[in-house]
């Protein structure tokens, strides 16, 4: 239940006591100044205590709006702008370093183009690929069957998939190697050996290092460094090993 407010009392208690008829003549005057006055200071008491319920209630108010922190505004990221010279691209840089003191082949070694790399076929190996050429060249053999006359026994690793797709088995027989065993076979009129030399990460990706060599019964005629890495190849879900150089 509301309570009455002390305006709304002191008329009260005037209406009782002037109905009652109590009130003199000789007094009248002196007590309905007192009325008067109390009348007065109890409204000056109700609009002063609103007041102050008014202005305490905005402080509070506004107090709470200050500890309460505002909501955090969602921005957009912000792509980095590619360096001068460097083609613009989508996505997130492959985090690749530099290279670490004991990764062994150096040749393996990403080259350094000052370009973010942002995927596995951006990598440069100029002189390691280069290398590989001159391999598969040297390895190069006549063929009366075969398109352009001629074959490479640096290609001769089918021979030791017996079964299923050879991209995906031959890799697995790599990688399976411990460090420093080997596999190979013999072509036409080289033989070729593949040696596990490590197993050294570029950056987060899982990669294994192989030396290749390529020998005319006991001279050594060429030789190479390669390397097999895991990673996820566009339109498969699943990462899997692949010849990066």
């Amino acid at each position: 239940m509301k309570r009455p407010s002390s305006l709304t009392l002191v008329n009260l208690g005037l209406f009782l006591l002037l109905g009652a008829g109590i009130v003199h003549d000789s007094r009248a005057q002196s007590w309905g100044d007192f009325l008067k006055n109390a009348a007065s200071d109890a409204a000056r008491q109700a609009v002063g205590n609103n007041v102050r319920q008014a202005v305490t209630g905005a402080v509070d108010g506004a107090a709470r709006g200050l500890a309460q922190p505002a909501a955090p505004v969602a921005q957009a990221p912000v792509q980095a702008a590619a360096p001068a010279g460097c083609p613009r691209r989508k996505g997130t840089p492959l985090p690749i370093g530099e290279r670490p003191d004991g990764f062994e082949p150096a040749a393996l070694w990403p080259e350094d183009t000052g370009c973010p790399v942002y995927s596995v076929s951006d990598l440069k190996f100029d002189k390691a690929r280069a290398a590989k050429t001159a391999f598969r060249e040297a390895s190069k053999v006549p063929c009366s069957d075969c398109e352009g006359g001629y074959a490479f026994d640096a290609w001769g690793g089918r021979s030791l998939v017996k079964s299923g797709d050879y991209s995906r088995e031959f890799p697995k027989l790599l990688v399976a190697l411990e460090q420093g065993k080997s596999l190979g076979w013999k072509g036409e009129r080289y033989d070729v050996r593949i040696s596990a030399t490590g197993a050294h990460p570029i950056g987060e990706m899982p990669c294994r290092q192989f030396h290749y060599t390529l020998h005319e019964k006991a001279r050594l005629v060429a030789e190479y460094d390669g390397m097999y890495c895991e990673y996820t190849r566009p339109y498969i879900a699943n990462p899997s090993w692949n010849e990066v150089v």
